[in-house]
């Protein structure tokens, strides 16, 4: 099953300007091999509401660190795999299809070539709701030929806030005034940063309960990337209702559960206004011709769809 894995960051209006006047930029990186080493993700235009999601699909890629910088140059095709899954990098530099094999926790590069630095890349939405692929890990040492590596990903991040660092720089330093956050067994997690601490918000606090609108759960003619089909729902969604927040689950590609509910935080007038708006049935019909859309934008079409309103 793959499952969308989601953080909120929430900053008081004061500390964010101080940040922003200081040119701090918000930034996640992911657990892989049990330490963090790649920015994943950095963000300059984050507001007081910051969402950041993924799901667990992954690229395999060998590469190298360009000199002068320390940021990941990828030098081999990026090959779509899956944990418990296998690739072989050629004597040409060729990198294999993934085909089953290795521990069913990790992902396993075998190395026919030369030296080169494993790594992987996985598909993140960030906190402007756009989906975009980059890098997650390097391996901090070449393997040689004949050799192979194991990488771990699991469903812990890491949030913190840096000055003049970008998406996909390689880091060795352990992040000061970072936040571990573990989603290994929840789907979502909200934190908050006041300038010096984080803290996690109180059960029951404003916009922290999540109220499910809509679920849909259909049958697909074809298989569709999960990420695609996700984003382009998304984008809908946020143009008429901005307090919904989108999950799109699979277990194949073809049959597909859409969840639309509340977006975590939210409070006030928003809050109000995405409740009253929940409770007429032209929303639940809007939603589900949203995701009919991005059907067809994506090319499939469906043998069997049911809505069930919340």
């Amino acid at each position: 099953m793959t499952d969308t894995k989601s953080v909120t960051i929430r900053i008081p209006d004061a500390k964010l300007e101080e940040l922003k006047d200081a040119e701090y930029k918000l930034c996640f990186a992911k657990k892989v091999n049990d330490h963090y080493n790649v920015v994943w993700k950095s963000a300059d235009d984050y507001l007081t509401e910051n969402t950041f999601s993924w799901q667990p699909q992954y690229r395999l890629y060998g590469g190298k660190i360009v000199e002068g910088t320390p940021r990941v140059h990828v030098q081999t095709r990026q090959v779509p795999i899956g944990l418990g899954e296998e690739a072989t990098l050629d004597k040409a530099g060729v990198l294999s299809d993934a085909s089953t094999g290795g521990p069913d926790t990790g992902i396993t590069m075998y190395n026919e070539y030369g030296p080169i630095h494993p790594g992987l890349s996985a598909y993140s939405t960030d906190i402007d709701g756009k989906t975009t692929l980059t890098p997650i890990y390097f391996a901090d040492k070449p393997i040689l030929g004949g050799d192979h590596l194991l990488l771990t990903p699991v469903e812990v991040v890491q949030v913190w806030f840096e000055q003049d660092i970008t998406t996909g720089t390689v880091f060795s330093d352990d992040k000061t005034r970072s936040v571990e956050i573990d989603l290994t067994t929840a789907h979502s997690a909200t934190r908050s940063y006041d300038g010096t601490r984080w803290s996690t918000p109180k059960a029951g606090a404003p916009g922290v309960d999540v109220v499910t609108i809509l679920t849909i759960a259909a049958t697909l003619t074809a298989a569709v990337s999960i990420v695609e089909l996700a984003s382009k729902i998304s984008a809908k969604v946020a143009e008429v209702y901005s307090g919904l927040k989108v999950d799109v689950t699979s277990p194949d590609g073809w049959s597909v559960t859409i969840k639309y509910s509340q977006r975590p935080g939210i409070t006030g007038a928003e809050l109000a206004q995405t409740r009253a708006l929940s409770q007429n049935p032209v929303m639940n019909d809007q939603l589900t011709a949203y995701a009919l859309e991005a059907f067809a934008q994506s090319g499939v079409g469906y043998t069997s769809l049911m809505a069930i309103p919340a």
